[in-house]
This record gives C-alpha cells, structure tokens and sequence, in this order.
C-alpha cells in the first residue's frame, strides 16, 4: 500500500513538473528539493516529446540571459560571452528540432516558465557592481541542470536521432560550464579585497 501512495506521489510531482513545461531535473528551489525532484525524474521516464520542450526551454532561458548580459554585462569577457551562449543556444535548440521533426515530432516553440521570467527579471534589474557576477553565476546554475537533462536523455532517450544531438549538445554545454565556471572564478578573484 505505501508503495502505491509512493507512486502515485511521484506521478502527482511529474504531471505538476509537465505542466509548467519544466522536468524536475531542470526546476528550480533550494537544494533538497532539487535533489528530491532529480530524483523523481531518475525515476520518471524522460519522453522525446518532453525532452525536446525541456531543452528547448532552457536554450530559450540562457539565450534570454545572455541578450540581456550583452547589453548589461561590465566586462569584455562576460559581454563576449554572453554574445557566444546567445548564438550557440539558438543552434542547440535548431539541432534539437531537426532532430525532433526526424523523429517525426513537432516541436512546440519553446517557453518561458514563471520561474524562468523571475529569474530573467531579477538579473534585469541586478546591480550594475553585481551584474556580471550574478549572470555568470545564473548561467553556471542553468548549465548544470541543462547538462543532468542531455547526459540523462543521451544514456536512456527512446529516440536516436535525439539521442545523438542531446549526446553532440552535452558536450557544448559541457564546454560552456567549464568557461563558465573559469569567469566565475576570475571574477571572484578580481573583486577588491581579494588581491
């Protein structure tokens, strides 16, 4: 009996994660419910329909982020950047949809979810002393779940076509999170008081 309550539990946490358009992997909060969420997705079985909605979401997130970094961001570095994730996020979520309609789905245009507005609103009115800071580290905090989503559909996606293009976009996103982390760390070292 606590079994089934348990599953239909994880159901409810599912569907409620679907109808914000977001997988529990790629949901925000505090980390014991991130944990808790990746969890219930580990269980859950990721959908190429799903999984396509999710990446393109979270390509929409950080090419909105990166928009708002170019115009915003203090540092050469940071502006580069952010001008290098806006473009690259555009083709991840071109080489997802390719491979979605081969897969003969049809995407739905991507969304902002609440959370993700929020997110972009609080980084549109960050401090201009705080802004590259905060965009770096939002950005590192989108990649992670980004990469927990394409490293989980690449080893168990019922599709292929999508499991080759989450696999190829992994790596980028693998490659992001690493330079990511680097400015993250140059910043921190270049704030006064750390010399």
């Amino acid at each position: 009996m606590r079994r089934i309550h348990s599953l239909a539990r994880l159901g409810a946490t599912a569907l409620v994660a679907a109808s914000f358009a977001i997988p529990p992997v790629l949901a925000g909060g505090g980390m014991k419910a991130d944990q808790q969420q990746a969890a219930a997705a580990q269980r859950q079985p990721l959908t190429a329909q799903n999984f396509v909605t999710y990446a393109s979401n979270a390509d929409l997130f950080q090419m909105e982020a990166s928009k708002i970094a170019v115009q915003r961001a203090q540092s050469a570095e940071v502006k580069l950047y952010a001008q290098q994730m806006a473009s690259q996020h555009a083709a991840s979520t071109g080489r997802i949809t390719a491979a979605a309609r081969q897969a003969g789905l049809a995407p739905a245009a991507p969304i902002l979810t609440t959370h993700m507005q929020q997110k972009l609103n609080e980084l549109q009115n960050a401090s201009t002393n705080s802004f590259d800071e905060r965009y770096i580290t939002l950005l590192v905090e989108a990649q992670e779940r980004e990469l927990r989503l394409h490293n989980a559909y690449t080893r168990s996606g019922e599709n292929p076509a999508l499991r080759s293009a989450s696999s190829e976009t992994a790596r980028l996103v693998q490659q992001h999170l690493a330079e990511a982390r680097r400015i993250s760390t140059q910043i921190t070292a270049d704030r006064p008081g750390n010399s």
